[in-house]
């Protein structure tokens, strides 16, 4: 059985992380993930953690387009923060992680029946999943990440999500 680390930023990826790609990559690919949360930690500790992974890891990031105009300056600037860092296993979340859960959510399910989807999740940031919320009446967003995550549609989420298709691809290659 492989392991995968998983370098995460926040909260809602480690979310993500344990409730949907802990549970899809273990029983599609026999892989255990191991999340590390980085954002509050320096960078010579990350740095060393990576180091210590002898390549068996990805490193997430959300493209936050208001700092960064497109996924190659994202990737220079994590690049540049965390030398020990291979660039092959960056992956740059198109637009914040929020976008691949809206991409996942399948509204034939009851409970997400009125919610409108669009065919693309690309631009999504946490702003616009949050007045989404807001709009549907959703006062918890962890709980409802949570409720997303135990019925993730992984094959919507790869159409309507291009950096999650890719991230799905870079699987594939490891």
């Amino acid at each position: 059985m492989d392991k995968l680390f998983i370098f995460i930023e926040g909260k809602h990826d480690l979310i993500f992380v344990r409730h949907v790609l802990s549970n899809y990559l273990y029983e599609e690919k026999s892989i255990i993930v191991y999340p590390i949360p980085y954002s509050k930690k320096s960078p010579s500790k990350i740095n060393r953690n990576i180091k210590s992974k002898s390549g068996h890891y990805l490193f997430l990031s959300d493209l936050d387009s208001d700092e960064t105009p497109c996924i190659t300056s994202k990737k220079e600037l994590r690049l540049n923060r965390y030398s020990n860092l291979d660039s092959n296993r960056v992956i740059i979340v198109k637009e914040e992680i929020e976008s691949w859960f809206l991409a996942g959510i399948d509204s034939s399910i009851n409970q997400f029946k009125h919610f409108n989807i669009p065919p693309s999740t690309d631009l999504i940031t946490k702003e616009d999943f949050d007045k989404l919320l807001k709009e549907h009446s959703i006062d918890n967003k962890i709980n409802f990440l949570i409720e997303v995550s135990k019925h993730y549609n992984i094959q919507l989420a790869s159409k309507r999500n291009s950096s999650f298709n890719y991230f799905l691809d870079k699987i594939e290659t490891l």
